[in-house]
């Protein structure tokens, strides 16, 4: 079970806190919820079921400076996913942004950065489609990263290059 005031990732939302956890009552129904607030958006409070396992079972521990700090290091050797046909990629990318993992969103943040820079190289753009995934991505990780770190997710792209030896 978690606890008031502590800051978890929640499924899409990102990094979130945990302002209560409160007993609400809908029609006849009293049930315990918890209440998140996203940290890094503007967003509306999210009401989360205790009893709901499918729910709960998005919510997460924020990583740790150690963990965040490990998992940079390992980026060069996280693979790419390109899939050259558009609906396989986007059915690949939805089911890795789902999995509510970070190194799951460094796959398509390599994979489409790859991909953007040889596009660019022939005078191209990202498909938006793709350029959403990957904003998407970038936000889910940055959020995560910047809890863990105590950074605002502007900073973030700074200090993975920094710390993998590249300028941003």
């Amino acid at each position: 079970m978690f606890s008031v005031n502590e800051r978890i990732h929640y499924g899409g939302s990102g990094v979130c806190v945990i302002q209560e956890i409160t007993t609400m009552r809908f029609g006849r129904t009293r049930e315990r919820y918890y209440v998140l607030k996203p940290v890094y958006q503007n967003a509306s409070v999210i009401y989360v079921p205790v009893d709901n396992q499918q729910l709960v079972s998005k919510m997460r521990p924020v990583l740790s400076r150690a963990e965040v700090d490990k998992l940079i290091e390992s980026m060069p050797e996280i693979p790419t996913a390109w899939e050259e046909d558009p609906q396989a990629r986007k059915l690949t990318f939805d089911n890795l942004l789902r999995s509510n993992e970070c190194r799951s969103l460094i796959v398509i943040i390599k994979t489409l950065y790859a991909h953007k820079e040889r596009r660019q190289a022939d005078g191209k753009n990202l498909h938006v489609s793709d350029e959403t995934i990957l904003r998407e991505a970038q936000r889910l990780l940055y959020d995560e990263f910047a809890g863990a770190l105590d950074i605002q997710p502007a900073q973030v792209h700074a200090y993975i290059m920094d710390k993998l030896g590249q300028t941003a």
